[in-house]
């Protein structure tokens, strides 16, 4: 019966998420379907098929998605031309190819791997790279990221209360082990996810966006039709009701810096940001520094976060260098990248870049790093001066300021939710027409300034032929 009610739930989103995809249009149809089910759909078990990967949540959300848009709008995909920005994700797709083929394990299995990616991660990249033509699209996908943590909210508020099961009242199973919830005096919930960490980060990267609009557009943006600072005061308070300590302290390091750079104007620091996991993972799997401060310095807040940290530091050394061993394209599935010890048990791995460079070696990691980071880096680069933290940009910034929690969350956890990956698409987007927004921007600024220049129109009419008149005329 159990199984039964996950393949009608599993299969009904198909029709329910491609409807809403219809029925909302564009942008805000792709983030519904996204956020509706993956807040909502049975985590970490899915449905058999012959000659398929698994049917899981992962996969209803992104086939739901196919669906809607080539039902609607199939012309928007037919519009797509790749950039240089894309090459990242096109390797990160096919890398497992390479890599099962140098190791001996057949070509199908690397073209089941580069199935799974191909939706997992190349659907909602896609979208987000299709569906951006102008700052008003990038402004409803940073308002439907707020609206992702707001829909999650009342389940956290009620589960860090009343404990999480959530999943196991609807779905009758349950996902973690309960003594995983317990934490800072309360629980941790859970809702419909993998682990009480994706709720943090899920709520964090919503909370960040939340937080930059708030300092740079609060009179200027409305959610459900309530002032801005009100939904965010929601999205915070059940962020830290998460009680996630890893996501609390990402996002205050991440919203430290957008303060900080948005008082002095110093990009260099969202530079930095967006590429410290480059820079982390550089250094550790050169093995040139020990994270023991780091740890020292996390036990005096918590114990157990400390222990669990210094756990997955291990876990990153020990991979490192048994990844060494095939650098290039890593050991392939299969669990064949971790190593075991005396006993034969193999090494517990957590993070997605740790498991990236073990199983496709510096060529996958690569492309993960380049594909989080690179969106945001050209983005950071093409938009000029100051104006990097007006209000126009705000959204853009906003969004990217997330990706950078999810990046640096990647040291540490694999969770790959559909709604990083399509704003990563979309900060994509906004990295190729950058320079077009900016100088259609400054034209419009520089047309507002003139026209309502003391004496304009009088000027106008005395200087009838001059060049900057007639540009404006065509305008």
């Amino acid at each position: 019966m159990q199984d039964n009610f996950l393949i009608a739930v599993l299969i009904g989103y198909l029709f329910i998420g491609a409807a809403l995809v219809v029925t909302l249009k564009g942008v805000r149809g792709v983030m519904a379907c996204i956020i509706i089910g993956w807040l909502f759909l049975p985590p970490g078990r899915g449905v058999n098929l012959p000659g398929l990967p698994q049917f899981t949540k992962e996969f209803s959300v992104s086939y739901a998605l196919m669906i809607g848009v080539l039902f609607s709008d199939a012309t928007r995909l037919m519009s797509f031309r790749p950039r240089l920005v894309d090459i990242p994700m096109l390797v990160w797709i096919l890398v497992p190819l390479p890599s099962s083929i140098t190791n001996n394990l057949g070509a199908y299995d690397g073209f089941s791997e580069v199935y799974f990616n191909l939706f997992i991660f190349g659907v909602p990249y896609l979208l987000g790279r299709v569906y951006i033509r102008n700052p008003d699209d990038v402004k409803t996908v940073a308002i439907w990221f707020i609206l992702a943590g707001l829909i999650a909210a009342p389940m956290a508020l009620w589960e860090s209360r009343m404990s999480p099961h959530l999943n196991e009242s609807v779905y009758g199973y349950r996902v973690a082990k309960f003594h995983m919830a317990k934490r800072m005096g309360g629980y941790r919930p859970m809702l419909f996810m993998r682990h009480g960490l994706e709720v943090g980060l899920w709520m964090a990267t919503s909370s960040a966006v939340a937080i930059w609009l708030w300092i740079t557009t609060r009179k200027q943006i409305r959610i459900l039709n309530w002032p801005l600072p009100n939904m965010s005061t929601i999205v915070v308070v059940a962020t830290l009701l998460s009680r996630s300590l890893g996501a609390l302290i990402l996002l205050i390091g991440t919203t430290g810096a957008a303060f900080f750079v948005r008082t002095t104007g110093l990009r260099i620091v969202l530079i930095a940001l967006i590429l410290t996991p480059s820079i982390y993972l550089t250094i550790r799997i050169s093995n040139v520094w020990s994270p023991d401060q780091l740890t020292a310095i996390i036990r005096a807040f918590d114990p157990d976060r400390a222990d669990s940290l210094e756990s997955r530091l291990g876990q990153e050394l020990n991979i490192a260098q048994h990844a060494l061993e095939k650098p290039v394209f890593g050991w392939g599935g299969h669990d064949r990248y971790r190593p075991q010890d005396e006993y034969g048990h193999a090494t517990p791995v957590d993070g997605m870049t740790t498991i990236s460079f073990g199983k496709r070696g510096l060529v996958g990691l690569s492309a993960l790093l380049a594909m989080t980071a690179l969106p945001s880096l050209l983005m950071v680069l093409r938009i000029k001066g100051r104006s990097i933290t007006s209000s126009i940009w705000a959204p853009a910034v906003g969004i990217m300021l997330a990706l950078c929690i999810y990046s640096m969350d990647m040291m540490f956890n694999a969770f790959y939710t559909p709604l990083h990956i399509v704003g990563i698409g979309v900060i994509a987007s906004v990295a190729v027409q950058a320079k077009n927004w900016q100088y259609a921007i400054n034209r419009h600024q520089q047309s507002r300034t003139y026209t309502s220049a003391p004496n304009a129109s009088k000027n106008r009419s005395v200087n009838p032929n001059s060049s900057n008149n007639s540009k404006d005329e065509r305008s």
